[in-house]
């Protein structure tokens, strides 16, 4: 029996390149993996149960550490906090409102690009701010989660140099979804207004009294692709909007101010798809 589980061990550092203690020691201090060896190896007794697929699953570990107070992520004073995302697809755009989205939900809403490259192997992104404390990396899986994003790799580079790779095959954004002959409001929004349209054939939407509405709406398919635009000098009472067989969103503003759109906007989907 204990050959079976040495072979099974070594195979798996062959095969996967790493062995779970590595993946743990990428995710937290050297001197803290030192200090609480024999609590890590009770907690990572079970390798198996940190597999996803063919490699480990990173943000489950480092849930697990979390768990038991070893990931530390404060600092003794403000310092710049450098966060990596990796993008491995064709849409950065899509791919960076995610991401800021996602930061900006967890209170960060200011952070300033220090890096942005495109090339054939995809999109890199690195953000800076200051802060007394590292983002939750489990946190930042949640919240990813939610739009079916899934974070495939995960790294600390330094305390203060984070790295995630993710992949967003089935990425959603958060919008209100619009059935056939359903009617919403908008109602004095502080940003632009996302709609998921991809159950409808076409969109009116009508200035509510007491707003002064100056059109600004794009339509996108599901990768953020414009496939059209509206965009008007002059005030918009009423627009109707046919869409196109590949939309997925439209997102709704003003072209100069939304506190033109003090009293709101009325929706009518029409057309089920």
């Amino acid at each position: 029996m204990v050959k079976k589980i040495v072979l099974s061990l070594l195979l798996s550092s062959l095969l996967f390149g790493e062995t779970l203690m590595e993946s743990v020691q990428s995710l937290i201090d050297p001197s803290t993996y030192n200090a609480h060896k024999k609590l890590i190896a009770l907690l990572f007794e079970e390798e198996d149960a940190f597999y996803k697929g063919s490699h480990f699953d990173r943000v489950k570990i480092a849930s697990v550490l979390e768990e038991n107070g070893l990931l530390d992520l404060m600092l003794p004073t403000a310092e710049e906090i450098e966060l990596t995302f990796e993008y491995g697809g064709e849409n950065p755009l899509f791919f960076m409102k995610m991401v800021s989205d996602m930061l900006r939900n967890m209170g960060l809403s200011f952070v300033l690009t220090k890096r942005a490259v495109l090339d054939k192997n995809g999109f890199v992104w690195t953000v800076i701010f200051e802060s007394k404390m590292v983002p939750d990396p489990v946190l930042i899986a949640k919240r990813l989660a939610k739009h079916q994003i899934e974070i495939t790799e995960l790294e600390r580079l330094e305390a203060t140099r984070w790295r995630y790779r993710v992949d967003m095959s089935n990425a959603r954004i958060d919008a209100k979804v619009l059935e056939a002959e359903s009617v919403e409001k908008i109602v004095r929004p502080v940003r632009p207004v996302w709609i998921d349209v991809s159950q409808i054939k076409r969109l009116i939407i009508r200035e509510l009294p007491g707003s002064h509405w100056y059109a600004d709406v794009v339509v996108y398919d599901k990768m953020l692709h414009i496939l059209s635009m509206k965009q008007n000098d002059t005030r918009t009472r009423y627009l109707n909007l046919k869409l196109p067989p590949d939309a997925v969103y439209v997102k709704i503003s003003d072209r100069f101010t939304l506190e033109n759109l003090r009293s709101g906007l009325k929706l009518t989907a029409k057309g089920e798809r």
